[in-house]
């Protein structure tokens, strides 16, 4: 098997089905495009770009995709595995939230085009 460099917008909506958030990422037929619905993520209704829930969005989505990642790489070998998206690191809990520390990583050639994750 080949070693697995990124994520299939598939596999990240199979782990956000699991949370409950159906459909947050589908495939518009007319368009032809891929879009994901804000309002999914967030619970609420999302009509403009200046409404807030960005962190939460970004939060669900890095969260789905490090369970996306344990899923797939259950089937690769050692050396073959996605290591892009590591456990969260979380602080102390303190008034009530706890601190969370998303941590990613790439491989980026210089000139951005192509975006792909390490294997380890």
């Amino acid at each position: 098997m080949a070693a697995k460099t990124d994520l299939t917008f598939s596999e990240i909506q199979t782990e956000l089905d699991a949370q409950g958030l159906t459909n947050a990422i589908f495939v518009d037929g007319t368009a032809n495009k891929v879009f994901i619905d804000v309002g999914v993520l967030t619970g609420g209704n999302v009509t403009a770009l200046t409404q807030e829930g960005v962190a939460e969005v970004l939060y669900k989505l890095r969260k789905a995709a490090g369970t996306a990642q344990e899923t797939v790489n259950e089937a690769q070998a050692a050396g073959d595995q996605l290591a892009a998206f590591p456990p969260f690191s979380y602080g102390p809990p303190v008034d009530g939230n706890v601190s969370v520390t998303m941590v990613s990583t790439y491989l980026i050639p210089l000139n951005e085009n192509t975006v792909s994750g390490p294997n380890q």
